[in-house]
């Protein structure tokens, strides 16, 4: 507080009254402002909030009344420098016009594409133009303008042909690609006709050995519950040597259906060996 004091002391002589009474209401506010945010005493020693609301009060009318009361500041008056007048002497010097540029006038008409004439130093060349329309055209300009219709004629004529070459080529590539297509899905359905057949065959296979097994089974169980059947043994027949042997056998006399008998033994050719 007494340094606030010292600043209001000094600052009168300096300041006025006016700039005097703007440095008390701005003291005064900021320790009014002070009391009434913290609720504690300031450098003024304001006991209570409700004092110091009316201290701001108070301060903030001062700080208008002080600045109303300030002297109004003036803008420096500017010099004006007097007019000097000066007398400047003006040479005019006589300028010589351009000569005009001759000017060719092309009395004819162009009509033939190529067609060229001379006028004086220039050669000029009948040449189509952009619209299409034949014209008298310089000859540098005309062979610029052929040049570059020819130019672009050749660019637009690469173009095509590079579009029909690509168009072939994707044509051709298509044609690749189904051509494969179909060989792979003809190869597929010849593998698979063929699978098809083998597995088949190998049914029909395994079918027919299960048949044969079944037989042979079948064959073989019955074999095995029918009765075991003997097998014949041929006894060769006897053999006499004469009618007497057969007498000693006790077989004579042998007739031509039983074993013993041969030609040999039946003189009388009667079918009955050894009957008398």
């Amino acid at each position: 507080m007494a340094l606030w004091l010292l600043v209001l002391i000094i600052a009168l002589p300096s300041a006025g009254f006016s700039g005097w009474l703007v440095l008390f209401a701005l003291f005064l506010v900021i320790s009014a402002l002070y009391s009434l945010i913290t609720g504690r005493p300031s450098w003024l020693g304001l006991p209570r909030r409700k004092s110091a609301g009316a201290a701001v009060g108070v301060g903030l009318v001062a700080l208008i009344a002080g600045g109303m009361m300030l002297p109004a500041t003036e803008p420096a008056p500017t010099a004006i420098a007097p007019f000097a007048e000066v007398n400047a002497a003006v040479t005019t010097s006589a300028t010589p016009s351009p000569s005009p540029t001759p000017q060719y006038v092309l009395l004819e008409k162009c009509l033939d594409d190529g067609e060229s004439v001379v006028e004086g130093s220039e050669t000029f060349v009948c040449t189509l133009d952009d619209a299409d329309v034949l014209v008298w055209m310089g000859e540098g300009d005309s062979q610029k303008l052929v040049a570059q219709r020819a130019e672009e004629k050749r660019v637009e004529v690469k173009r095509v042909a590079d579009e029909k070459a690509a168009a072939q080529k994707a044509a051709n590539d298509k044609a690749a690609a189904q051509k494969v297509a179909a060989e792979k899905a003809a190869t597929e359905k010849a593998a698979a006709q063929e699978a098809a057949a083998a597995k088949a065959a190998a049914a029909e296979t395994a079918r027919v050995a299960a048949e044969q097994a079944a037989q042979k089974a079948a064959q073989q169980a019955e074999q095995e519950q029918a009765p075991a059947i003997q097998p014949l043994v041929e006894v060769p027949a006897p053999y006499y040597a004469n009618c007497a042997e057969a007498k000693a056998a006790g077989v004579a006399p042998i007739y031509q259906n039983q074993p013993g008998y041969r030609a040999g033994l039946d003189r009388d050719k009667d079918g009955i060996a050894c009957d008398k």
